[in-house]
């Protein structure tokens, strides 16, 4: 039997915990995109995306990821969820709300829309 989008989704998201990016990057579809949108430039491609999600890992210790809502229909899932991001022992609670394609089991789009001033109020971004 085949894992639900559902299921998908939040492997994926689980992978923030264990700062997993191949196990990540596996579930994009080749051509992925991959759009943080409030960023207004989206990543294409799975190498692309493997590549950024190196980055944060860099930069983070995790992410630890709280699903509060999902809905899927057809190949769209919802998901609504708080993202805390942390790096050593700030932990930094970023509400998120996500609208992913997934087709054949693998993601072909994953777009996240949260606030960029909360982001900022966080200490994540710079002035």
């Amino acid at each position: 039997m085949h894992p639900s989008n559902e299921e998908i989704l939040s492997r994926f998201l689980g992978y923030w915990a264990t700062r997993d990016a191949d196990a990540m990057a596996a579930l994009c579809a080749e051509d992925c995109i991959y759009d943080n949108v409030p960023e207004k430039k989206p990543m294409h491609g799975r190498a692309a995306i493997r590549q950024w999600l190196g980055f944060c890992f860099d930069h983070l210790t995790r992410i630890d990821v709280e699903v509060l809502h999902s809905a899927t229909n057809g190949e769209w899932t919802l998901s609504e969820r708080i993202d805390t991001h942390v790096i050593g022992d700030r932990h930094m609670p970023l509400p998120v709300m996500n609208v992913s394609r997934i087709v054949d089991g693998q993601i072909v789009e994953f777009r996240d829309y949260y606030d960029r001033l909360t982001v900022k109020e966080l200490g994540m971004l710079g002035d």
